[in-house]
């Protein structure tokens, strides 16, 4: 009997499919790591967005000018700016409220954008 040299049709499929089936695994868990370093791109810039919309409003703490109407510390909501940035549109909106029983104002500030 003649020593065959190679390998077989099935061999050859089998270790194909193997090789595919890991070879789409790989390329899932790619994807789904760049979807989420994204994510995280996008959190991290709303966070500085967030410190960038806010900072402004540090100089209306004034106590000669806390409740006069120029002044952005006054009670309400508001919507801010929008930035855009990597072609990815930021809203930020603010609502300012009193706290009861003092003369403080609770701002709280919101960063949305489209995913």
């Amino acid at each position: 009997m003649r020593k065959r040299n190679g390998f077989s049709l099935v061999e050859l499929m089998v270790s194909s499919i193997i090789f595919s089936l890991v070879f789409l695994g790989l390329v899932s868990v790619f994807v789904a790591a760049s979807k989420h370093i994204t994510h995280t791109r996008e959190r991290m810039t709303s966070a500085q967005l967030g410190k960038f919309f806010l900072d402004p409003l540090q100089v209306d703490v004034r106590y000669d000018t806390w409740d006069q109407a120029g002044n952005d510390l006054v009670v309400g909501s508001w919507s801010g700016a929008t930035q855009v940035i990597n072609n990815r549109s930021f809203f930020e909106t603010h609502d300012i409220s009193a706290v009861s029983g003092t003369d403080l104002r609770r701002v709280t500030s919101t960063i949305s954008w489209n995913e």
